[in-house]
């Protein structure tokens, strides 16, 4: 299978150590069946951390828990990527939690150093806390406070130690090339965000950041919000486009760890798979915190997702 005649990768990043519930780890297997099933020939397919099975509970770093496991799997995952790009070959991540975009979209940035990124982030969250903003010390909630290089110690509520500022740090740097920021915060664009904290909007404001929430889609229409995000990136190179599961309604996305009301229609959802698949700019997409241990149907949010990755590869 290709994209544009580029062969597909996929990256199987089966990593959940930076969620505060366990079990995202199985979300990239079941996707992956589920599109074998479907009849989606996977010919490339690298599997990374199959074995992850540390707990989240009793670690030294109460701000960044465990970020030393998770700069390991950035390590890991942004060579992954990094090799499939400078092949000219296209990456579809399947993730287990949202920490794993701090690797994935280092890759493909040090693929390209001098070229511009801009973010598709689909996602009920801003994941733009760091260690000294967050509430949780959950990383999954931090990806994009990472890759922008933004502390945001103005607004600190936590008292961070130095090893967590340092393996922080090193996060932000990711890569043989040491290239922070990996992306501009005016390189982004939020799809379906409504749940975040004051310290993450008070950073999409002041910062100018564009973010189209669930009354903006219900007002314009989802064809329109898409139109918009391409027409706001355009100077950017290539795109990276990023999918949470629970930027889905919860009605949907009933197997994700941190559901929020008034998600995306699948109609919607299937509208942005088919439009960035299309995209000549795409130059990766990842799809994120799919955890089967928590849904009510077997397989029920795997299907979902294995769903909207064929309307988007038949495109």
């Amino acid at each position: 299978m290709d994209i544009r005649g580029k062969q597909v990768v996929y990256i199987l990043s089966c990593f959940d150590i930076g969620a505060g519930k366990k079990g995202a780890a199985d979300g990239p297997v079941a996707v992956k069946n589920q599109l074998v099933e479907n009849g989606i020939k996977i010919e490339q397919c690298v599997v990374l951390n199959d074995n992850c099975e540390e707990e989240i509970i009793g670690n030294s770093y109460k701000f960044a828990k465990k970020i030393d496991k998770v700069l390991t799997n950035s390590i890991q995952l942004e060579s992954s990527v990094f090799e499939i790009v400078k092949k000219e070959e296209f990456p579809i991540v399947l993730s287990g939690d949202h920490s794993n975009a701090i690797g994935a979209i280092s890759g493909l940035k040090n693929a390209h150093p001098d070229k511009r990124i801009g973010v598709i982030w689909v996602d009920a969250h801003a994941d733009l806390h760091s260690p000294f903003t967050t509430p949780s010390g959950n990383l999954h909630g931090m990806p994009l406070a990472v890759l922008t290089g933004i502390d945001n110690q103005d607004r600190s509520i936590n008292a961070v130690t130095e090893s967590e500022i340092t393996l922080w740090n090193q996060l932000k740097h990711l890569g043989q090339q040491n290239i922070c920021p990996k992306i501009e915060l005016k390189d982004i664009v939020f799809i379906g965000l409504r749940d975040a904290e004051d310290a993450e909007w008070n950073t999409i404001k002041e910062k100018g950041v564009k973010a189209f929430e669930p009354e903006d889609i219900a007002e314009m229409g989802i064809e329109s919000i898409i139109s918009q995000s391409f027409d706001y990136l355009n100077h950017c190179d290539y795109l990276y486009v990023s999918f949470d599961a629970d930027s889905l309604d919860p009605e949907l996305s009933t197997g994700t760890g941190t559901p929020s009301p008034d998600g995306l229609k699948i109609s919607e959802a299937e509208s942005i798979f088919k439009a960035v698949f299309k995209h000549p700019k795409l130059g990766a997409i990842e799809i994120t915190e799919v955890n089967p241990n928590l849904q009510q149907g077997e397989n029920e949010m795997a299907t979902i997702i294995s769903r909207l990755l064929r309307v988007g590869i038949s495109a």
